[in-house]
C-alpha cells in the first residue's frame, strides 16, 4: 500500500479542509480553531472521525507544522476539519519556517544577520 504525501500552505488547507471551530474556548489560538490536547478538549478530538483530526506540532527541524491524523510526539494541539483528509494520504503544512541552527555551537542563527561562532 502505497501513501500520497501532499505539502500545502495553511491558506491552502484552511479553504480545502475547513477546521471547525473550537466551541469549548472561544479564546482558543488559530483564530479560534485550536484544539487542546488535555481534558475535554482533547477527549472532544478523540471522539471525531479519525480522518478529520489533523495535529499541530514542532517539526525535527525546529519548524511548527500541521499535519494530518492523530499525534502524540511533539503535539501542540489538534484541530478538527469539516472534509476528511483522503484514504492512503498524508498531508503536512508548515505553519512557521524552521529555526536555522549553527552546526558548530548549535546557536540559532538569524537569517539576515551574520552569525560568528565562539567555535572557530
Amino acid at each position: 500500500m502505497s501513501t500520497n504525501f501532499i505539502e500545502l500552505t495553511m491558506e491552502e488547507w484552511e479553504a480545502t479542509y475547513k477546521p471547525i471551530s473550537n466551541h469549548l474556548d472561544t479564546n482558543a489560538s488559530f483564530d479560534g480553531a485550536m484544539f487542546e490536547t488535555y481534558g475535554s478538549e482533547v477527549e472532544f478530538v478523540k471522539s471525531q472521525s479519525p480522518d478529520k483530526i489533523w495535529m499541530f506540532g514542532d517539526g525535527d527541524d525546529g519548524g511548527l507544522y500541521i499535519w494530518s491524523g492523530w499525534g502524540f510526539v511533539n503535539r501542540l494541539g489538534y484541530f478538527i476539519t469539516e472534509v476528511p483528509c483522503p484514504p492512503d494520504t498524508h498531508i503536512q503544512i508548515q505553519v512557521s519556517e524552521p529555526d536555522l541552527t549553527c552546526e558548530l555551537c548549535d546557536e540559532i542563527i538569524e537569517e539576515d544577520e551574520p552569525h560568528q561562532c565562539e567555535e572557530n
